[in-house]
């Protein structure tokens, strides 16, 4: 005859589960799913995960022919250390409203990245890279939410080289920050949807002066990309109300990353120059 004892939670379990309430039934799929839970629950924890009151884990565990819940407990742990797969699986917690919407939200910021990179043309982007390197002069523009990727471009090619603009400035016209430049210059366009009309007015103006130009943009380009010499194109996509930005700054990270290292490699870098210059004015925190 099997003594009590020996009889395993499941098969106990199973014995009586025709015989359960609707909350022990609760109790029972949650131990079911996962009978390792037991080992490193209390009763109270064990209660709080099945959604059941303490009490009826009590009556449960009683009908289950337990003296204890601890005595079940000892059983689930002997079961653990014996290498059982049942007892070593774990529930997973239930993902919140929350949660999902954080991790859809995270899973299309990748697409976008990855689309966005597998988009790049690899026999362009070197010409791109030489041409920001070695342009005499190097403006950035943008309006709206395109200004702050321009502003990023430019803010972070400051540390690698000189001649950087990024226009129009407060207070000035456009007219007056680009009617010098030329061929031997270059401009970043930055033109994501919602797009204004000066920008379409500005490239006009840099193809009628043949200033080489980089147009960086969302997949649909509209009517200033066929002006730019050089077009990239970025997924933004949006999961809820607003486009995604993520792979217009990843590829601008990439651009400007790859635009330092040309550099360092032909000349003295303006980085170690500003560094010097830091410590001499004391300006950065140590």
């Amino acid at each position: 005859m099997t003594k009590p004892s020996s009889i395993s939670l499941e098969s106990r379990i199973r014995d009586v589960y025709d015989e359960l309430t609707e909350n022990e039934h609760r109790l029972a799929d949650v131990i079911l799913a996962a009978p390792g839970e037991i080992a490193t629950h209390s009763a109270a924890e064990l209660s709080a995960l099945a959604g059941v009151s303490p009490a009826t884990t009590t009556r449960f565990f009683q009908k289950l022919r337990y003296e204890t819940y601890e005595q079940a407990r000892r059983q689930a742990r002997d079961a653990q250390r014996s290498g059982s797969p049942l007892y070593l699986q774990r529930l997973e917690p239930k993902a919140t409203e929350l949660e999902r919407l954080v991790r859809a939200h995270m899973d299309n910021e990748i697409a976008n990245l990855v689309n966005a990179y597998r988009a790049l043309d690899l026999n362009t982007l070197p010409v791109i890279v030489e041409k920001m390197a070695t342009a005499h002069r190097l403006a950035f523009l943008g309006y709206r939410h395109s200004q702050p990727i321009a502003a990023m471009l430019y803010r972070n090619l400051l540390e690698v080289r000189g001649n950087l603009h990024l226009v129009p400035a407060p207070g000035d016209t456009l007219a007056e920050w680009l009617c010098d430049f030329g061929p031997q210059d270059m401009v970043v366009c930055v033109g994501l949807r919602r797009r204004v009309p000066q920008l379409l007015s500005a490239m006009e103006a840099l193809a009628s002066m043949k200033v080489p130009t980089l147009y960086i943009s969302d997949v649909i380009i509209g009517r200033a990309g066929k002006l730019a010499q050089w077009v990239i194109r970025c997924h933004t996509d949006g999961y809820m109300v607003f486009d995604s930005n993520a792979a217009v700054a990843g590829v601008a990270n990439l651009l400007y990353s790859l635009v330092a290292r040309d550099i360092a490699r032909t000349r003295s870098t303006r980085l170690e120059k500003i560094e010097r210059m830091h410590e001499i004015l004391r300006e950065l925190e140590r």
